[in-house]
């Protein structure tokens, strides 16, 4: 009798751990992250602050964030990052995870953060 109750005890736990995997985001490749926001307009929040980014198509950016003035900067895929480029930051690289809908920035390091946003069709930079 205790083999059977073993025995559903580790089919329980392995059901648990299969479904908590399946429910992690996907790390998105440089192509995949491409296809997602090429021409569309990512809305979140990074760092406490609202923004709208819009990826143009030719490899320009521009970021609105509230308070202040719109930056505009450079962007492209690497085998599996997003990365920019900013006058006044310079260049930074982040993972780019999708969990359902939802786009996910994970930034690197030690004290490495994620963030979620939402990818809006089209040039949406203006509709707040």
């Amino acid at each position: 009798m205790k083999k059977y109750l073993y025995l559903i005890i580790i089919t329980v736990l392995f059901s648990g751990v299969v479904s908590s995997a399946s429910a992690m985001p996907d790390r998105l490749s440089g192509a995949e992250i491409k296809a997602w926001i090429d021409g569309n307009t990512v809305v979140g929040v990074w760092a406490g602050t609202s923004y709208r980014q819009l990826f143009r198509p030719d490899g320009t950016t521009a970021y609105d964030a509230a308070g202040t003035a719109r930056d505009e900067g450079r962007w492209w895929v690497t085998e599996n990052e997003y990365c920019s480029w900013w006058s006044g930051s310079g260049e930074a690289c982040y993972q780019v995870l999708r969990d359902g809908e939802t786009l996910v920035w994970r930034t690197k390091g030690l004290f490495a953060r994620t963030f979620a946003a939402n990818v809006l069709l089209g040039d949406q930079l203006e509709a707040k």
